[in-house]
């Protein structure tokens, strides 16, 4: 289902209604612009009992280096860096993170804050979280398409250039109900001479496991034309689940990732549209389990 997804979901919902039977319905992206909606989309499903699958080709994608998160690992925070626009790409982020941190140790538990800001704001609330900042280089280090400074064709990535190159950045600094932290990155450059200049064109994740302090990170694949590909082959494994939610009449992971996701984008938005302020969201206490099994793409 694409744009206006809310209302071609409820004209779906009245078929199923008055003919007592549903299929599988597959929603691309986020479920709605409005929260209220969302949830109501997610308790259609259960009410009628249809499979409902939703969400971004991200977190089903190939993987750079090829790994899943374990299962209960215990981790303290998930950092995206990614590029793209505000209520668009953020969202594709979101899932990014949140597809790694619903495996940690007791699942998801939900959301109690979204902080959004841009520009200057991004790095003083940065400079108070050594841990997210170190979490931001090392998910930019898996980064195949990271601008290098002039003069340079690779280059470490540091803080202060990630400043300069992408002054106007968007950041999305999220706390959980249990503790956890996400944050995510639109790094998206500058513009000169009418013309982009991304700091980065693809998807990259870092998490931190809280016991070990180790730092568990790849890349999220997409085979974007014409930066990578002629072809763009990444839309393969979303389709794929699609087809074995239509054959199977079960989705290989939870619709409520979505759901959080879209939350989170919401909100993100409303921040950045209150002045940069954080908005504690009660309404986003959406708790759910992944199963053991990982979905994402193999070669």
């Amino acid at each position: 289902m694409l744009y206006p997804r809310y209302k071609f979901f409820k004209e779906v919902v009245k078929v199923f209604e008055s003919s007592g039977r549903s299929v599988p319905v597959f929603n691309d992206k986020h479920l709605s612009t409005d929260w209220k909606e969302s949830v109501e989309m997610v308790e259609d499903s259960k009410r009628l009992g249809f499979a409902f699958l939703a969400g971004s080709s991200l977190p089903v994608t190939w993987r750079i280096p090829s790994i899943e998160m374990p299962l209960n690992t215990v981790l303290e925070e998930s950092v995206c860096a990614c590029y793209g626009g505000v209520d668009s790409y953020d969202f594709h982020g979101f899932e990014t993170a949140q597809c790694m941190s619903e495996r940690r140790a007791g699942g998801e538990v939900g959301v109690r804050a979204v902080h959004a800001a841009r520009g200057e704001k991004v790095w003083e609330l940065l400079a108070a979280r050594e841990k997210t900042a170190n979490l931001l280089l090392a998910a930019l280090a898996r980064s195949h398409t990271l601008r290098a400074p002039s003069g340079h064709t690779h280059a470490v990535p540091k803080l202060e250039w990630i400043r300069q190159a992408s002054p106007n950045t968007v950041a999305y600094f999220i706390g959980h109900l249990d503790g956890f932290k996400t944050t995510v990155f639109l790094l998206n450059g500058v513009t000169q001479n009418s013309q982009r200049h991304y700091l980065v064109q693809d998807f990259t994740y870092a998490g931190l496991a809280k016991r070990s302090g180790q730092i568990i990170s790849c890349q999220m694949h997409l085979p974007m034309p014409p930066r990578q590909t002629t072809f763009a082959d990444f839309f393969n494994p979303l389709v794929h689940h699609i087809e074995e939610t239509i054959l199977a009449n079960t989705v290989s992971y939870p619709v409520e990732r979505t759901l959080l996701a879209t939350g989170m984008t919401l909100f993100g938005v409303e921040s950045l549209h209150r002045g940069q302020t954080e908005i504690a969201t009660p309404e986003l206490k959406v708790a759910y389990r992944v199963p053991k099994g990982s979905t994402y793409w193999r070669t």
